[in-house]
């Protein structure tokens, strides 16, 4: 089984294609690392990074995007919390070993720019969510904080699930907004809420 890496060297490229096979080999090492970081071991991290690029392969203009690092990071990001979620679900990955396991090398500490990226990332979304109306933080917070489904949040807030559709579209846009000036090196203003 060839690497992403090879398989984007055979034959006549596309543009596409050497753009990802430039991502790859400048950003599978940090990817590596950051998602051993989340999943706790290296073979999930190995399949999980595998699996982003297999998936920014399928987009057929990687070029469209400005920001390639980020979609790439993004995309594996979801699929390690999809891994994460699965495992929860998963009786068997819950269930307590018969026989105790090796423990794993300590991943990588992460670096002081990974530090200090985190924290102004971080920042940036504190203070998107500080500029939301109270109800729409409320809803946001219940379902990326608590994790509530839409039947939960409606019952404890007593509003209908078209209404906090509404107000996590509204939150989510603000956010994501916030994120992608932060991103681009814009600063945020709360101007977008009022609309």
């Amino acid at each position: 089984m060839g690497t992403v890496a090879g398989d984007f060297g055979r034959g006549a490229a596309s543009g596409s294609q050497r753009l990802l096979a430039e991502l790859y080999r400048n950003e599978i090492d940090g990817l590596r690392g950051y998602l051993t970081r989340l999943l706790k071991t290296p073979a999930d991290a190995e399949d999980v990074a595998q699996e982003a690029f297999m998936r920014l392969c399928r987009r057929h203009d990687l070029a469209a995007y400005e920001h390639p690092r980020a979609v790439l990071f993004k995309t594996a990001y979801r699929l390690a919390l999809n891994r994460l979620r699965s495992r929860r679900s998963n009786a068997i990955d819950r269930a307590h070993p018969l026989f105790a396991e090796t423990p794993l090398p300590a991943a990588d500490a992460p670096s002081a720019e990974e530090v200090l990226i985190s924290r102004e990332q971080e920042r940036a979304y504190a203070d998107a969510l500080a500029s939301l109306p109270p109800r729409c933080r409320e809803v946001i917070e219940l379902r990326t904080v608590q994790e509530l489904s839409y039947k939960q949040m409606s019952d404890s807030l007593g509003i209908s699930v078209s209404t906090l559709e509404k107000h996590l579209v509204r939150g989510k846009r603000v956010c994501a907004e916030a994120l992608a000036g932060w991103a681009s090196g814009r600063s945020f203003t709360p101007d977008a809420v009022a609309a």
